[in-house]
């Protein structure tokens, strides 16, 4: 063979090779909208945590990154080495992060992946932030409830006796944060010095506590003897947010024993509240 043949021959052949070569496939990426994950326009509160979710293809994709951003102020950013795409390069790639920002307003986040030979591919979607509806509870407040009910000890082998308590004086001091839910308080209440912890639901300006139960002793004149027995209590309360100031209203109910010398029995307790606190 000639080796002008041989020549054309060769090149032919790497040609050929050349044109047998796969070519790089450029990477993709798009928002994965699984559940529980942000997608376009999705409503979120400010604080909570978001899951945001890409899906990724490409020839051995090396990096992805996540970027929060609004108005080109950078809020939060999460990148991360990755090893994918050698094997089987169309088959998407999922990739999923967790963000908590406090913020307001339209939030920008874009996903960039990157592979080898330095390509990258971008996506970019909104994510609408509100102001959390239960932000207006946090705080500190101090005040005064007043009981009004009775109190009635039964002991065995006498009447019932009964006592009438009027506008009896109780301070309390209520600290409320933000729960996980937007539409939620959570926070401690205490009430003459018995601490409890408290979680409410708000609607509006008001917010609705979950029933608490503690103990508490109160004095008990029981025909001129004084008596202190302890007593396991039921509170339901309610409070409307004015301005700076909670209105609490609501009731107080429970039982406890009495011993006193030879007499035995029980005693119970069952009345409202109402007051005013005042954030500090």
């Amino acid at each position: 063979m000639k080796k002008t043949t041989f020549f054309l021959a060769c090149c032919i052949g790497l040609m050929l090779f050349a044109s047998c070569k796969k070519d790089p496939i450029a990477p993709t990426i798009s928002i994965y909208e699984d559940v529980g994950c942000v997608t376009e326009n999705t409503q979120v509160y400010s604080g909570n945590e978001i899951c945001v979710g890409f899906a990724c293809t490409g020839d051995n994709l090396t990096q992805i990154e996540i970027v929060l951003s609004q108005d080109g102020t950078i809020l939060a950013r999460h990148s991360e080495n990755i090893n994918y795409g050698k094997n089987d390069p169309v088959t998407p790639f999922f990739y999923e992060h967790s963000f908590i920002i406090e913020a307001t307003g339209v939030v920008t986040v874009t996903g960039t992946v990157t592979d080898a030979i330095g390509q990258t591919a971008s996506k970019s979607f909104n994510v609408n932030y509100e102001e959390k509806p239960s932000a207006k509870f946090v705080g500190h407040y101090e005040g005064e409830t007043l009981f009004t009910g009775t109190m009635t000890a039964e002991i065995a082998g006498m009447d019932p006796m009964e006592q009438v308590v009027t506008d009896e004086p109780f301070p309390v001091i209520l600290d409320l944060v933000s729960g996980e839910d937007p539409n939620e308080v959570t926070g401690t209440c205490k009430i003459d010095d018995q601490e409890m912890e408290m979680k409410g639901t708000v609607e509006g300006n008001m917010v609705t506590f979950e029933a608490v139960n503690t103990t508490i002793t109160y004095n008990y004149d029981m025909n001129g003897s004084t008596i202190s027995p302890e007593m396991n209590v039921t509170y339901n309360m309610k409070g409307t947010l004015d301005n700076e100031t909670l209105s609490l209203n609501g009731t107080c109910s429970g039982d406890g024993e009495i011993h006193l010398f030879i007499y035995n029995g029980t005693i119970s307790i069952d009345g409202t509240l109402s007051g005013s606190l005042t954030k500090q």
